[in-house]
This record gives structure tokens, sequence and C-alpha cells, in this order.
């Protein structure tokens, strides 16, 4: 399980931590790990950080969601970054209830992973989660996430992600079998695999909500 919190909320050394700040916690003398893939774009950030009190806050926040799926998320692949940093916790510098990176992180783990991602607190061993965290944050992504792009006839992200994770199987044993020759029915069973998958995420999401 992945977890997220904020350095002053993280006083533990009962899991590994990872800083996912751009600075890399420098401002709180962090000495942890850090996850450099995941942190903002100092061009974005700065713009989001001139635009405090100058526009509305849900304006800004969106713009901000909008840059980080496209900048960042959107160049990961989620199951990769998720084995990568199972066990341990994210760290950032922004309370638990304030806008902040970290919980779009967790939005996105959570939607196309359906995984799931608590903020935490921890003073030595003593742990608390599912501490409360910005709801809208999610909301702000999955739009970023839907605008502009072909659903292919899909409602779920999460179905979309696994179908065209199992297109590019497909186009990975069209490349193989041009180069060597050789069949890669395991590639093109995984991607059949993929669509059932497909199938029933959407399925699900059809029953939750719609």
């Amino acid at each position: 399980m992945i977890c997220t919190s904020s350095y002053n909320n993280w006083q533990s050394d009962k899991y590994t931590t990872y800083a996912i700040s751009g600075n890399r916690g420098r401002d709180v003398n962090y000495q942890g790990y850090c996850y450099p893939n995941l942190a903002p774009k100092l061009s974005f950030w700065k713009i989001w950080h001139n635009n405090i009190g100058k526009i509305s806050e849900e304006e800004n926040n969106q713009y901000y969601v909008e840059e980080y799926w496209k900048q960042v998320l959107s160049k990961l692949d989620p199951e990769q970054v998720y084995r990568e940093l199972d066990n341990s916790i994210l760290l950032c510098y922004e309370a638990n209830t304030d806008f902040c990176h970290r919980h779009i992180v967790a939005a996105w783990f959570e939607i196309l992973l359906e995984v799931e991602v608590p903020e935490a607190k921890a003073k030595d061993y003593e742990i608390k989660y599912n501490i409360e965290r910005p709801e809208y944050i999610k909301e702000y992504l999955e739009e970023a996430m839907r605008s502009g792009r072909n659903m292919r006839g899909f409602h779920s992200l999460r179905a979309l992600y696994l179908f065209e994770k199992g297109e590019k199987l497909e186009l990975l044993a069209d490349e193989l079998e041009a180069k060597t020759g050789e069949c890669h029915d395991e590639y093109r069973q995984a991607a059949c695999f993929l669509r059932c998958d497909a199938d029933m995420a959407e399925e699900e999401y059809n029953k939750r909500y719609r």
C-alpha cells in the first residue's frame, strides 16, 4: 500500500518515505529517498503560484491539475510507478486539507488502478490513516484526463487505460514478429485478457455511476 502525507505530519521511520516535491524536501532538511518523476514542473508551478489571489482558487487549482496531468502523470505508467513506490509514504509540504500535488497522485492511482491511497499522519509508531483530504482534486483530475481525449466508447477511465494497454501489447507483438519472424502469442493473449478486463471495468463503472 502507498500512503501520502506531509513532512510535518509524518514523524516515523516505520515505512520508507519518498519526497515528491520539486526541491526534494530541502526546506525541512529532509534526508530520505526522493522520487523526482512525480515532482511538478517549475514552469507551471510558478504560474499557479503567481496567480494566487489574482484569479479564483478554483480556476487556479484546475489549471495546476490540468498541467500536472499533461506534463507529468500522462508521461508515466501508473502500474510501474506503484510497483516502485509500494509500501512507502509519499511526502510533500502542504497540510492534509490543503491543495497539493500528492493528492493528485493519490487520485491518479485510485482512478486508473482502483487502489486506495490514504492520507496518513504518524508520530513514532502511532499511525492514523484516512485523514481527510480535498475530494475536489479527484474531480478536477478526472476532468483533465477526459478533456480532448478519444474515450473509445468507454465511460470509465480505468477501462480506457486497460484497453490502451492491450493495444500497446498487440503493437509490440506486431513489431517483434516483423523483426524476428517468430510468433508472440503471449502478448496477444495478454492483450485479450486486458480487453476483457476493460469490459468488466466499464460494466462496473456503469453500475456504480450511470
